[in-house]
């Protein structure tokens, strides 16, 4: 089987500079370890507002993001606006639940937040909403029905969803369904192979696993595939 052809990380981004529109989702699917939120980030910085997802206790992502001029707001109530946009256009909502609280109760106040969060981007349109946990939020949060709703209607709002997940496998099938773009790590277990089967019915299955059978997970190298074009690449992620 022949690998699809490498390609620089600028020319890929002249790509997407020229083709990504508002209301097109991408999904990130790789191992720990292998750049998805740096990549994440270096997409979602081509859009107007970004809304980033932040879910941990302790996420030094956010303090990255803060040094970036990102502004941190615990819900959505925290985000000012002009009379036509967000004072801030880049935005990390990080819910705050006490320290004390136990497993069950932070689970309730994330997920109450985050659905506020997700309801609200969808009201006020014309975000790119990275999350970097997506199966926490589908499976933990129980959020399966807003994440649907950015996934079917996001282009009527100008609403993009850039997904990260570590197993292709656990993936919704909506994440490969409707997404334009997918970066894809390296892989080796059959089940997630086997996940990837539908991402283009015009792009041949041996093509994906040549792909990422060749990829370098120490270069930090993604199987890159626009759906709509049946376009396959392997591209470096970009240097942090």
């Amino acid at each position: 089987m022949t690998a699809p052809p490498r390609i620089p990380w600028a020319s890929l981004e002249a790509k997407l500079d020229e083709q990504w529109q508002p209301g097109e989702h991408v999904t990130i699917v790789a191992p720990t370890g292998h750049g998805k939120t740096h990549l994440a980030l270096t997409v979602a910085e081509r859009s107007r507002y970004i809304l980033v997802l932040a879910t941990k206790r302790k996420d030094p992502l956010v303090s990255e993001l803060a040094a970036k001029g990102y502004e941190i707001v615990p819900s959505p109530d925290g985000i000012l606006w002009t009379e036509t946009e967000p004072v801030n256009p880049r935005i990390v909502v990080w819910p705050q639940p006490p320290d004390k609280a136990g497993a069950g109760a932070r689970t309730a106040i994330l997920q109450h937040q985050l659905r506020e969060v997700l309801d609200y981007a969808d009201k006020t349109g014309g975000w790119t909403i990275v999350a970097d946990e997506t199966m926490f939020l589908h499976d933990n949060l129980r959020l399966e029905r807003e994440l649907n709703m950015v996934w079917y209607q996001g282009r009527t709002q100008g609403l993009s969803l850039i997904a990260l997940a570590q197993r292709p496998a656990r993936v919704p099938r909506l994440a490969f369904s409707q997404a334009t773009y997918l970066f894809i790590g390296k892989y080796a277990d059959k089940r997630d192979i086997d996940a990837l089967r539908d991402i283009s019915s015009a792009i041949p299955r041996e093509v994906i696993v040549a792909g990422i059978a060749s990829l370098s997970k120490e270069r930090h190298e993604f199987l890159f595939v626009d759906t709509v074009r049946d376009e396959v690449a392997i591209v470096v992620a970009p240097p942090r």
